[in-house]
């Protein structure tokens, strides 16, 4: 070996050790909030999108913002059927039905509750087995 390599083992060990220190102390840190979590302020958040879906519905996604969620599904019931479950479940939350359009196998429904916007919006392509929707649930 040559007296070059020689030189190197020593400080190679000191960088192995000194790797291993620092991942171990790593792995044992556990930082300390500097407030205590009385202090920390956050938004209400509004949990209507738990809203029920009709049987043998699949989810597609959801988002959830500051102010407003989104649910979007897809199911195999019929747009009218998915009106009518609706309907059925924002009456018995009390909700007032704002307004209803229907166009070209698009339907979007609202409804209001005090300071809440709900919006339900199903689509149905002829081609398509499933009827897709959304439902938006926002504060105002």
């Amino acid at each position: 070996m040559p007296t070059e390599y020689k030189k190197l083992i020593p400080i190679l060990i000191v960088l192995m050790f000194a790797f291993a220190g620092s991942y171990i102390a790593f792995l044992r840190y556990n930082p300390k909030p500097s407030t205590p979590t009385e202090e920390v302020k956050g938004t209400s958040v509004h949990e209507e999108s738990d809203l029920p879906m009709p049987i043998s519905s699949e989810k597609i996604c959801s988002s959830r913002t500051s102010y407003s969620n989104q649910t979007t599904f897809q199911t195999k019931k019929t747009p009218e059927e998915v009106l009518i479950f609706y309907q059925n479940v924002f009456s018995d939350k009390k909700w007032i039905p704002e307004s209803d359009k229907r166009d070209g196998g698009i339907y979007v429904t609202t409804y209001k509750n005090m300071d809440t916007l709900a919006t339900v919006t199903v689509t149905k392509q002829e081609e398509d087995e499933f009827t897709i929707v959304s439902i938006k649930i926002a504060r105002l």
